[in-house]
């Protein structure tokens, strides 16, 4: 009997170690983040880290002639960059101070993560982007980037605007713009309301967006609050609906191809406490729910959708990570830079990192 006992043991031990790897991200499975830090423009590098916290950095602002554009009134990239994996990372980038002339256009770009580390990430301009943001915001202002998604095909782009360049819009929209074909443009319900997040299905045929209505406590009109929610749009047939009544920060496609998840304002639309709430669409139906560690900002499937990665504030940013098969989370052990906003961008899969510290930048 002794083989037998030898066999359970070895048994054991084989599921202690998958259960163990269960636990973790693959090597190679990296959360991609992005800090950027307030001197005379904003800085912005962006970072590629491993669930231990290692990390290594991807691209760092160095030429004043091409920065990553932030998002108005903020210091942060929240929205306005994404990472598609394996290795693409899009932003839009332009001087760090736009030059005061007509029709000035910066640029969504892609920053490809070569396969070899240490090689130079060279941003390569994708779709010509003008001027955005609030209708008496100047040209030459830094902070010009709008909120965007890209279906996983790098072709389509989805961009929350207030204006093209110099012509304003009538009602806060999104413009859904593939490098090859026609534009559509969505209004959205009505003048004080905001897109919170997009998100393209796997197919591109279909994108995900939430809708929040402007205001505080004094200025809030109530009768807008049953229009917010997350709204479902058909590229093909271009026709878009209300498909799940709520208060929605962020969503993601997934972790199935018909379901979007959202995180959601818990109880009322004044809540800081919030759910995960998996949707079946286009039925809108709940599928699941569970709480989520402080105010949700940004939420990232992995491409093997076995992970949700999710940027919370509970007294300081952080990023969680989640199994999709169902855990509490934990975060993410990153170093922080002193005085830097962080936003996160998505995954990728790159080398894993060898060397210690030796890989870190």
């Amino acid at each position: 009997m002794r083989w037998l006992a030898v066999l359970v043991v070895a048994l054991l031990g084989t599921a202690a170690f998958a259960a163990e790897e269960e636990d973790t991200p693959s090597r190679g499975l990296d959360i991609v983040y992005a800090v950027t830090t307030m001197a005379k423009t904003p800085v912005t590098a962006i970072y590629a880290a491993e669930a231990t916290g290692l990390r290594r950095l991807l691209y760092r602002d160095t030429d004043e002639a091409n920065h990553v554009i932030v998002k108005i009134a903020s210091s942060d990239l929240l929205g306005a960059a994404r990472a598609l994996p394996p290795r693409d990372i899009f932003a839009v980038m332009g001087p760090a101070v736009a030059p005061e002339i007509p029709g000035h256009m910066d640029a969504i770009v892609r920053l490809r993560v070569p396969e070899q580390r240490g090689t130079p990430v060279a941003p390569e301009p994708v779709l010509p982007i003008p001027l955005s943001f609030s209708l008496d915001t100047p040209y030459h202002l830094w902070n010009r980037a709008p909120l965007f998604a890209v279906s996983a095909d790098g072709a389509t782009f989805a961009v929350h605007v207030l204006r093209v360049g110099e012509r304003p819009l009538e009602l806060p929209t999104i413009r859904i713009i593939p490098t090859a074909g026609e534009e559509w443009q969505i209004p959205l319900p009505g003048k004080n309301y905001y897109a919170s997040d997009l998100a393209f299905s796997p197919d591109g045929k279909l994108l995900a967006y939430s809708v929040l209505p402007l205001g505080d406590e004094h200025t809030l009109d109530t009768s807008q609050l049953p229009t917010a929610g997350l709204y479902l749009a058909d590229i093909a047939a271009r026709t878009t609906r209300l498909v799940h009544p709520s208060f929605v920060d962020a969503l993601a496609w997934g972790p199935k191809l018909d379901q979007v998840t959202i995180a959601s304002r818990s109880g009322d639309f004044w809540s800081t406490r919030y759910a995960a709430i998996v949707i079946a669409v286009p039925s809108g139906r709940k599928t699941r729910e569970f709480s989520l560690h402080g105010a949700v900002s940004a939420l990232a499937y992995s491409d093997d959708a076995k992970w949700l990665a999710v940027q919370a504030l509970d007294q300081t940013q952080q990023i969680w990570i989640y199994q999709v098969s169902g855990d509490w989370g934990r975060p993410i052990a990153l170093r922080s830079d002193p005085g830097g906003r962080l936003a996160l961008l998505g995954w990728a899969r790159l080398a894993p990192l060898v060397g210690g510290d030796s890989e870190v930048r």
